[in-house]
């Protein structure tokens, strides 16, 4: 299992968003066919403790839908 933390000032639709993006990286990326992602509410968005190339990425394709809901 995979934790991700979300900001709590990212907007719930935009969340919604981000669960998509991980099912879907899920089934078709295969850095992370099969993991299960559990996302948590925090201060700030982040993957922790996982610096691995594919999970940075990741968490660009994480930045990028927040980032989207700002413009």
């Amino acid at each position: 299992m995979t934790k991700i933390q979300i900001a709590h000032k990212v907007p719930a639709a935009t969340v919604a968003k981000i669960e998509v993006h991980l099912a879907e990286a899920s089934l078709r990326d295969v850095n992370w066919e099969g993991v299960k992602f559990k996302l948590e509410r925090d201060d700030f968005t982040c993957i922790p403790d996982n610096d691995r190339p594919e999970a940075i990425e990741l968490l660009r394709d994480i930045n990028d839908l927040i980032d989207a809901h700002y413009e």
